[in-house]
């Protein structure tokens, strides 16, 4: 398989999963650390970046690119303001936006980590 097919399954399971956390009455907690509602934003929103840079190689624009995923964002938050047991929220946005600047600016560095690893599993 190839990697832009690997990231682009990736990507939609991982923005199906989010988008059934999101709009769930009650979602599963594992307590702890991941307890903290930024700080999964910040995690979500970081590695749906990351995924999304693999899966589209050839838009070279990091705004056309990162773009659909801060809106993905913010329909997340509109869903919840109307399904009456959620609530929208600024800050989540504010974090969802945290996640996708901390994911330009540790881009270099990650993909000169990850991309002779990924090189082993993956035909370019």
């Amino acid at each position: 398989m190839r990697l832009v097919t690997f990231s682009r399954l990736a990507l939609a399971s991982a923005m199906a999963v989010i988008t059934w956390l999101a709009l769930s009455a009650n979602p599963p907690s594992p307590g702890g650390l991941f307890d903290f509602d930024k700080v999964n934003h910040v995690l979500a929103f970081f590695v749906l970046a990351g995924l999304t840079d693999y899966a589209f190689p050839d838009v070279t624009s990091l705004a056309r690119k990162l773009s659909p995923i801060a809106m993905f964002g913010l329909v997340i938050e509109g869903l919840q303001f109307v399904s009456g047991y959620r609530y929208f929220e600024w800050l989540d946005l504010a974090a969802d936006g945290f996640g996708l600047a901390l994911f330009i600016g540790l881009r270099r560095w990650l993909h000169e980590v990850l991309d002779p690893m990924l090189l082993v599993f993956f035909k370019p």
